[in-house]
């Protein structure tokens, strides 16, 4: 389970990266540079429960899956 929730993250976290207008607006609005991209992420995917992960990942990477 410790490889898969690790896997998760970080494909959450690519993808944030690469597509940041798939982050909620008001954390879009908070970055200003560069170099705080990866610090709202980062802090945005802390802040979530494992279950808003799982199912967050879901919805990003399984579209067909129901949420």
């Amino acid at each position: 389970m410790s490889h898969k929730a690790k896997r998760f993250i970080k494909e959450l976290f690519n993808l944030y990266l690469d597509n940041q207008e798939q982050l909620p607006l008001e954390l879009q609005k908070k970055i200003t540079t560069v170099n705080e991209v990866r610090r709202v992420i980062c802090d945005y995917i802390a802040a979530m429960t494992d279950r808003y992960a799982l199912d967050e990942h879901k919805k990003l990477f399984d579209p067909h899956e129901k949420v």
